[in-house]
């Protein structure tokens, strides 16, 4: 009886680059290489049948520049497979299992599989196709590290084949290590915002602001330089910050925010010209406000919101005239009124507008050339006005009101149909398996939130358990779902019927979420029914199905 076996080859190797920011992975590869294998009946033995596996490796390392406690995942791939050999193989008849050593910094082995392999059946004599196989491994102490294949199996049940460096050897018990070697870095250095100027946080700066940092880890007394950069550390760099290190790898240095930076959420990035840390920081733009409603008489409270303020700042919100000259415009007699910005550089507070010769409603911060103001135009509405003067017989006039109402939102809520009890048809055994049935009274889902979101009504159930005593999964149980809009309800969405299928942890029937509005009225129900297996004990079965809306 001729045997079913494969002589096949493999190899792996591990791959990084220096510094926190994630340039393109140094992976080996793809690169042409070579292993040694032989064949191992019943995977014992000295080997047998020696060949040379030739193809084009690649590795890959993510992420590809660790931080200590980080979790690696390895990647090998190979372009064509190893060649098969006399016999044919199913698909995963040689799952592929490479062992990599870690050098360095790190220690251990790496074991990287690829379980269903050949993906589909193969041929005597022809590329058992290409390979991609992974790993991981915990990122140890920073520092310089190597990883090398060591050995590689494809461990055929009848034949399995170890490979390890080119050359005939035993490469069971006596593999070589291989060619296939990456060298990479474990790194731990961090940067540290340690002041703004202008600021009383660390965490927002606006243009000319100068920006404190501190570092660790980098090279020890190396030039440092500095850039603003997006949220990833990528992109073009902006501003040019300079500092340096101590023989520690510690050290400091300044950034000055340029007039031109980008603003919004980014990263303060330091170079020590290899290693390269981050620093999260947000570039505040020109101060805003907002008011609402934009005009009345006299006594009209106003809600008054902004952005891009000086976090923790006290802004001084109040109302300006009409610009006379140069700007700003001068205050009304109306007093100010005080708000600390936010964390993130918000306003939002309220202001009662009571002089007439209000024309604009502003905000400022600060003293000085650094002062900070922004402001809204408001329209007065007087009180009074004349129509016609004395005898004159053309003329009118108007006076303006502001409208307001307030909607309150009302609830997402489910009510039911006929009771809790729900009764399946009975089954009567005969040797076969049987289908009991029923349905699941109306549900009637209500929202009238006024919102823009969606919502789901969800089944769970528990096993169905039997007196005096039997069992039947709560697998065995499904349901076609349907689900309508409740007769002579106004629905803003339209809600989908579950998949018909298992009912336990299924959805019954759900309502999308709709940027215009969602809301309405709903019924859901579903036809039931329970397999019931021939020779199921007789007896009384109860189980407890329950339905979340959320």
């Amino acid at each position: 009886m001729r045997r079913k076996w494969a002589v096949v080859t493999s190899s792996i190797a591990v791959v990084a680059t220096l510094g926190l920011v994630q340039a393109p992975a140094q992976a080996y590869g793809p690169t042409a290489n070579s292993l040694g294998c032989r064949l191992y009946f019943t995977d014992s033995g000295t080997g047998s049948s020696p060949t040379t596996w030739n193809d084009t490796f690649g590795l890959t390392l993510s992420p590809v520049t660790p931080a200590p406690g980080q979790t690696v995942t390895v990647t090998l791939t190979a372009a064509t497979g190893p060649d098969n050999g006399p016999a044919p193989l199913s698909a995963g008849d040689v799952p592929v299992i490479a062992t990599v050593a870690l050098g360095g910094s790190q220690s251990g082995t790496v074991t990287l599989n690829l379980a269903p392999y050949p993906a589909t059946a193969k041929n005597p004599y022809v590329k058992l196709g290409a390979i991609t196989a992974t790993g991981t491994f915990t990122a140890g102490a920073a520092g310089a590290a190597t990883a090398t294949v060591t050995q590689v199996k494809f461990a055929n049940a009848t034949a399995a084949t170890y490979c390890s460096d080119a050359g005939d050897r035993d490469h069971k018990a006596a593999p070589q290590a291989s060619t296939i070697v990456e060298s990479f870095t474990v790194f731990d250095g961090s940067a540290t915002v340690t002041a703004v100027s202008g600021q009383t946080v660390t965490t927002h700066a606006r243009a000319g602001n100068v920006v404190s940092f501190s570092v660790s880890g980098l090279a020890p007394d190396a030039t440092l330089t500095a850039s603003l950069k997006d949220a990833a550390g990528a992109g073009t760099g902006q501003g040019s910050g300079t500092g340096s290190t101590t023989g520690t790898g510690s050290g400091t240095g300044t950034i000055t925010v340029p007039a031109d930076a980008t603003t919004g959420v980014r990263s303060l990035a330091v170079s020590d010209g290899v290693n390269t840390v981050l620093a999260p920081i947000t570039v505040l733009g020109a101060p805003t406000i907002a008011i609402n409603p934009g005009g009345g008489g006299a006594g009209t409270s106003v809600a008054v919101t902004g952005t891009n303020w000086n976090p923790g700042s006290t802004v001084a919100i109040r109302g300006y005239q009409a610009l006379a000259g140069p700007p700003p415009p001068n205050p009304t007699g109306d007093a100010p009124a005080g708000v600390t910005a936010s964390a993130a550089g918000g306003i939002s507070t309220t202001y009662t507008v009571n002089d007439p010769a209000t024309a604009y409603v502003g905000a400022s911060s600060g003293i000085g050339p650094g002062t900070l103001f922004a402001v809204a135009a408001w329209t007065a509405s007087a009180d009074a006005c004349v129509a016609k003067a004395g005898a004159a017989t053309t003329g009118s006039c108007a006076l303006t009101y502001n409208l307001s109402q307030t909607i309150t939102a009302g609830n997402l809520a489910m009510s039911r149909a006929g009771g809790s009890n729900i009764t399946l048809s009975g089954v009567t055994l005969d040797g076969t398996v049987h289908t009991s049935t029923g349905s699941l009274p109306v549900i009637t889902v209500t929202d009238f939130r006024g919102s823009t979101f969606g919502w789901s009504l969800v089944g769970s159930l528990t096993d169905f358990t039997g007196t005096p005593g039997g069992t039947i999964p709560k697998a065995n149980l499904s349901w076609t779902p349907t689900c309508t809009a409740t007769a002579g309800a106004t629905n803003a969405v339209t809600a989908a019927a579950g998949t018909a299928g298992q009912v336990d942890g299924a959805t019954l029937c759900s309502a999308p979420a709709g940027a215009a509005g969602t809301g309405g009225s709903f019924d859901a129900s579903a036809a039931l029914a329970l397999t019931v297996p021939a020779n199921q004990l007789a007896g009384s079965y109860s189980a407890t199905l329950t339905i979340t809306l959320s």
